[in-house]
C-alpha cells in the first residue's frame, strides 16, 4: 500500500530562494522559510499563526553549519530580535499553528525536544546552550512527539536535514591548505568527529571582518586582542567545523568545505558524501 504526502509551497514574488510558505494537506501546522534578508517583508505575510518552534540555520545549498532552535508566541516577529543578537544565521524556517492547536505546556515541551534534538543529531554547530526542562502532562507527551516528527518530516522535505552527518568517501590528506587573497592557511580535518584544526603559523587575515560566527570571533579576540593586518598564529586551534575554521582564518562569511583544499586542488568537500 502506498501512502501519499502532499505538500504545497508557495512562493512569494516567484522567487524559489525567497520566502515560503509550506502546508501539508489535512494538517493546521504552517511552516514559513525566511531568508535573513527578507525578514522585513516576511513580517508583512497576513493571516499568519503566532505561536510554535523555529530554527535559525547557518545553510550553504541545504548544509548546516549551526543551528539554533527556539519558541515563539509573537509569530515572525519573533525573529526581528534574533537579527540584532544572533549575527550567524542567514535563514529561519519557522512551524506556526494557531494557540488553540498548540497550549503552552505543549509549546514549551517541544521547544525542549526540538533543542536537545539538535544537541545530539547531525555534524552541525548549536548555539543552544542549555536544554529547558518544563513540566508536561503525561497525556499530552504523544501531541508532542506527532508535533516533532511532523516538524522533522518537513525540515528534511525542504532540504534541511537535521540528522545529516557526513561520511568520509576517500581517506582525507594530512593538511589542507587556503590561500584566498594571499592568505596562507595550514589545517586538518578529523572525518571521525568532524572537528577542523588551524594549525600554528597558519596567517590570518585581521583586517577582513567576520561576520557569522562569534566563536570565530571570539578566538580571534582572545589570540591578537585588537591586533590588525596579517598575523601568524602561534598555536593550533580546534574548530568544530571546517567552516568556522575558514572564518577564523580568512573572516567574512565562507564555506569551509570549498574553502580548505589539498595538494592537488581538490577540497574538502571531495573527501565526504552527505548520508
Amino acid at each position: 500500500m502506498i501512502n501519499l504526502t502532499t505538500m504545497t509551497i508557495q512562493f512569494i514574488d516567484c522567487e524559489p530562494d525567497g520566502i515560503r510558505i509550506c502546508r501539508i494537506e489535512g494538517e493546521s501546522l504552517v511552516t514559513v522559510v525566511v531568508p535573513r534578508g527578507l525578514l522585513s517583508q516576511a513580517s508583512r505575510l497576513p493571516q499568519m499563526p503566532r505561536r510554535g518552534i523555529y530554527y535559525l540555520l547557518d545553510e550553504d545549498h541545504g548544509v548546516l553549519s549551526r543551528v539554533y532552535a527556539g519558541q515563539t508566541i509573537q509569530g515572525i516577529s519573533r525573529l526581528d530580535s534574533h537579527k540584532t543578537k544572533k549575527d550567524f544565521w542567514n535563514k529561519a524556517v519557522m512551524f506556526l499553528d494557531e494557540d488553540w492547536n498548540i497550549d503552552r505546556d505543549v509549546l514549551d515541551a517541544l521547544e525542549a525536544q526540538a533543542i536537545e534534538y539538535v544537541q545530539k543529531h547531525g555534524s552541525y554547530e548549536t548555539d543552544n546552550k542549555q536544554v529547558p526542562s518544563p513540566r508536561l502532562s503525561p497525556y499530552k507527551e504523544q501531541r508532542v512527539e506527532e508535533l516533532h516528527t511532523k516538524i522533522l518530516f518537513r525540515m528534511r522535505a525542504l532540504g534541511y536535514d537535521l540528522d545529516r552527518t557526513d561520511g568520509v568517501t576517500i581517506s582525507a590528506p594530512a593538511v589542507f591548505h587556503t590561500k584566498r587573497n594571499g592568505v596562507h592557511g595550514n589545517g586538518s580535518w578529523n572525518p571521525e568527529d568532524g572537528r577542523f584544526t588551524v594549525l600554528a603559523g597558519s596567517e590570518v587575515d585581521l583586517d577582513k571582518p567576520i561576520i557569522k560566527s562569534r566563536i570565530a570571533q571570539n578566538m580571534r579576540n582572545q589570540l591578537f586582542g585588537t591586533a590588525t593586518g596579517k598575523r601568524s598564529l602561534p598555536r593550533d586551534v580546534i574548530f568544530s567545523s571546517p567552516s568556522t575554521a575558514a572564518v577564523f582564518v580568512l573572516g567574512g562569511s565562507v564555506n569551509g568545505w570549498v574553502e580548505w583544499f589539498d595538494e592537488c586542488g581538490q577540497p574538502l568537500d571531495a573527501y565526504r558524501t552527505h548520508e
